[in-house]
């Protein structure tokens, strides 16, 4: 129920916010994540898609096209695998359950860029770059037996979606898009925690 409060919340705060322009105003945008591994991270650690996720940034408008400032996040892989035969030390093989689970953080400075910011457009298309650091729990358990990895690694981002705003006149409303996350690891004999993550969720400026 406080969801649904908070909720009630944002959209009375982006309903009355009428803003012509976003040049000179700081705008929050939060978002569920739902992300899908990619590369040696499906192969070898993660196989399937995680559902528990959420970003957010706070973005300055320098121009109407252009804002800048930086975005956070989390999203929470999992996978555990049928039991099997694993080798393990001194040439023996054990038969154990194999479970694999990495959270991301993203700490990034971002750009967005609205080609027809400015504008009354009833859809805004975007494209985004973010550049910072990825801060990697990685926890692996064969049995019992394992632990964890905490790392801070750099992470690069590209992404694109489109803006919806609720009014020709608002600055606020719904967002739709998809980032593309470069995520370095190289410890434990893996390489990268690369992923997708599919976003949808609502903007605002802030005052």
């Amino acid at each position: 129920m406080k969801l649904v409060r908070y909720l009630s919340l944002f959209i009375l705060i982006m309903i009355t916010a009428h803003v012509h322009a976003q040049k000179g105003q700081l705008r929050f945008s939060l978002q569920y994540s739902y992300a899908l591994p990619l590369g040696d991270f499906k192969t070898d650690v993660i196989g399937d898609a995680s559902p528990r996720g959420v970003t957010g940034d706070f973005l300055f408008g320098v121009s109407n096209k252009v804002s800048l400032g930086v975005g956070l996040g989390y999203q929470d892989f999992y996978q555990k695998y049928p039991r099997s035969l694993y080798k393990t030390g001194n040439n023996e093989v054990t038969s154990a359950v194999l479970s694999n689970s990495v959270q991301i953080m993203p700490v990034l400075a971002k750009a967005e860029i609205h080609p027809m910011g400015g504008s009354h457009s009833p859809v805004q298309p975007y494209v985004s770059l973010g550049a910072g650091v990825g801060i990697t729990t990685f926890t692996q358990y064969l049995g019992e037996f394992g632990g964890s990895d905490y790392t801070g690694k750099l992470m690069l981002q590209g992404g694109a979606g489109i803006a919806i705003p609720f009014g020709s006149a608002s600055n606020s409303g719904f967002r739709l898009g998809a980032n593309y996350n470069l995520v370095n690891y190289d410890k434990n004999g893996f390489g990268n925690f690369n992923n997708l993550n599919l976003q949808a969720g609502l903007y605002f400026p802030l005052r």
